[in-house]
């Protein structure tokens, strides 16, 4: 029987028509309704992604498995998951994921034959670096369905839309709200994938599971993403599931129910017993009221805030904070009216269970994160270092004036505009100088300003403020490398050389390169690659260190290398990467492939000015002189401005076309 989990990522319930939304357009999660079981009340264990998808493979809470944030923390092979399970009996088990978050290192890749994560390209680049769109994770695990030899297979795709930034393509934005936009292109991703399951056969025999791992805050109760609060918008989910044959399909399910419950679901459809002590979807409602247990220490190990931990039953939610808050969800779906004045026992009896938990499974300190792997979640919108908190700590919901202001300052840095995110956290850090994950940003929009001096003093500060933070170690070193002050760069450096990160391998092999010690540079660079050997920065390190050794055949064999690492990856086109294969292969002598190559870099980076020149060059000198003239207007024309005008006047002179350049030089003039 063939099994498959669809996860889209931060996927509110009450934002699908299937769920009663009335702006939505979800066509294939429409269709999907048909043939499957809707539970109306199901809820997350975390509004965090990694914690979540833990719970969803084990069926344990995260108490349990163990995996309390996004960062510094594995999931354990004590903790059997749903693959590892299947597996064993014989199944062949395939995932895709589109975010880094998921990365294998974590853990949660145990038990896979076939783990597609890659989506990293270059420590330095932005956040697209550590996410992909979908559908790129929805080819990766077709493509290897293709490869599957019977019908007992797993398969798990894991969607990153809708978390934010929003930015669906066109097709699904136009005139919608920016999130709406993103569910329906999550949603044609999904369609896509189920009608490949139909086309293949496996569709109507098959256990298929529809659910997201959290919600999103979206401004309800001051949030507008995820992993401060637990407000019903961040925990309550989608979840629908589909038996083979059509049993059960078109019905609803009004309980209570949880994430835990779908691996014991399941192992029960596919005939597998104990494989946790959770509860199965599809048994009778238990005698006993039914209550899921949710938590985030997100606000105490990102901001120094006290973290909150709820339980939901029936008709109330609990969410126990400094100050306590009671919730009847069901006939009060925004969580406005807390009744816990008036319901002291309710309240009393939910405090009382969940120190029970809290006093058996005491709270355990995240391991020193790579840091490499902290910038990758800073980038997704994660803070990314965690701080030490102890003692009395603040009530997030004391903390929304802190959190919007850090909020709009990250849109603001994130939409580029560095002088206005500055701005913000400079009268943010003057007022609250102990929120020690701000510094971090202030940092980096003086850095992005050219603001060096300040940047630098900025992140001492945050590294006083948490000493032996080997983020803000990193940060430090990459900043003092820009300085030209290489020596510091590389003691900061070594200070997280022990996590043998590939990031920090190639941080001093740039040291390196920066300093020409080209021995070095490459040992570097050749132990960044042994733990990721499909790493394209390092790749390209390699490349320019024989480009200055003036080995122009080992340079294009690295170039060739990053180029089909990207191919095969499907990843996103890398800056410069076409640009100096195109050199490499002139070098060479090979003329019409240097042209392609200069000709991809003007498609991917239209703002590359020397690649659209060297593009106009390569076809002048085969005699193609007319085309050379229109590439090089279309290169003004995408590019305006007296620099691109300049560039295409000294490349017709170069070409010996005098009469084309008097021609641009005169409309420059007008």
């Amino acid at each position: 029987m063939p099994v498959f989990i669809i996860s889209i990522d931060t996927l509110r319930s009450d934002r699908l028509p299937a769920y009663g939304y009335g702006k939505g357009s979800t066509p294939a999660i429409d269709a999907f309704r048909k043939d499957a079981i809707l539970f109306r009340h199901a809820f997350s264990p975390c509004p965090l992604t990694l914690p979540s998808h833990a719970s969803l493979f084990t069926g344990e809470p995260p108490y349990i498995h163990g995996l309390r944030n996004n960062l510094g923390y594995t999931l354990e092979p004590s903790h059997r998951s749903l693959a590892s399970v299947l597996k064993e009996k014989g199944y062949e088990t395939g995932g895709a994921v589109s975010t880094f978050v998921l990365r294998k290192e974590t853990g949660i890749s145990a038990g896979f034959d076939f783990y597609d994560d890659f989506m990293t390209h270059s420590p330095l680049e932005s956040a697209t670096s550590w996410q992909r769109d979908g559908d790129l994770s929805r080819q990766a695990l077709s493509t290897w369905i293709e490869t599957t030899h019977s019908t007992k297979v797993f398969g798990f795709l894991h969607l990153y839309e809708p978390h934010s930034p929003y930015s669906a393509p066109t097709a699904y934005s136009d005139n919608r709200d920016p999130y709406d936009g993103e569910v329906s292109y999550a949603d044609a991703i999904a369609g896509r994938f189920l009608d490949e399951l139909k086309k293949r056969g496996l569709y109507d025999s098959a256990l298929v599971i529809v659910l997201s791992d959290h919600g999103e805050g979206l401004g309800d109760h001051g949030e507008k993403e995820h992993g401060i609060f637990l407000y019903r918008e961040s925990l309550q989910v989608p979840l629908l599931v589909k038996l083979p044959g059509g049993k059960r399909a078109g019905e609803s399910v009004d309980r209570t129910v949880a994430l835990t419950d779908v691996a014991p679901t399941v192992m029960e459809v596919v005939g597998i017993e104990g494989h946790s002590a959770a509860t199965s979807l599809l048994a009778a409602a238990p005698a006993t009221e039914r209550h899921v247990y949710s938590e985030t220490y997100y606000p105490r190990l990102q901001y120094g805030w006290s973290e909150l931990l709820s339980m939901i039953g029936t008709d109330l939610h609990y969410i126990h904070a400094p100050k306590a808050e009671l919730y009847r969800y069901r006939l009060d779906s925004a969580e406005r009216q807390n009744v816990v004045a008036e319901s002291r026992r309710g309240a009393a009896s939910f405090r009382q269970e969940l120190r029970k938990i809290s006093d058996g499974h005491p709270f355990a300190q995240p391991r020193a994160a790579d840091p490499e792997d902290a910038k990758k979640l800073a980038a997704l919108g994660y803070v990314g270092s965690t701080v030490s908190a102890s003692g009395v700590l603040p009530d997030p919901k004391d903390k929304l004036d802190v959190l919007r202001a850090f909020g709009s300052a990250s849109d603001h840095f994130r939409s580029g505009q560095y002088a206005k995110a500055a701005a913000m956290m400079e009268e943010l850090m003057r007022a609250n100088p102990d929120f020690i994950s701000g510094w971090g940003l202030l940092a980096e929009s003086y850095r992005k300003l050219g603001r060096q001096e300040l940047a630098l003093e900025t992140l001492r500060i945050q590294m006083n403020h948490s000493p032996g933070n080997s983020q803000v170690a990193l940060s430090l070193a990459d900043l003092l490398r820009e300085m030209g002050r290489y020596r510091e760069a590389r003691e900061h450096a070594l200070l997280a050389k022990e996590s043998g990160a590939a990031f920090v391998h190639e941080m001093l092999a740039m040291i390196a390169l920066a300093e020409n010690d080209l021995e070095e540079a490459d040992r570097e660079a050749v132990a960044s690659l042994a733990s990721e050997p499909d790493r394209i920065q390092a790749l390209m390190l390699r490349s320019q260190i024989r480009r200055l050794r003036k080995r122009p055949a080992e340079e294009l064999a690295f170039l060739e290398k990053a180029s089909e690492v990207v191919r095969r990856r499907h990843l996103p086109a890398i800056r410069d990467l076409e640009f100096r294969r195109g050199e490499a292969l002139l070098q060479g002598g090979r003329v019409p492939q240097a042209e392609q190559a200069f000709r991809a870099e003007t498609i991917g980076f239209p703002s590359h000015l020397k690649a659209w020149a060297n593009l106009a060059l390569m076809v002048g000198v085969q005699g193609r002189r007319a085309e050379a003239r229109s590439i090089l207007d279309e290169a003004m024309r995408r590019n305006p401005g007296r620099e691109a005008r300049k560039l295409a006047v000294e490349t017709l002179l170069t070409m010996n076309d005098r009469e084309g350049a008097r021609e641009v030089a005169a409309r420059s003039a007008r």
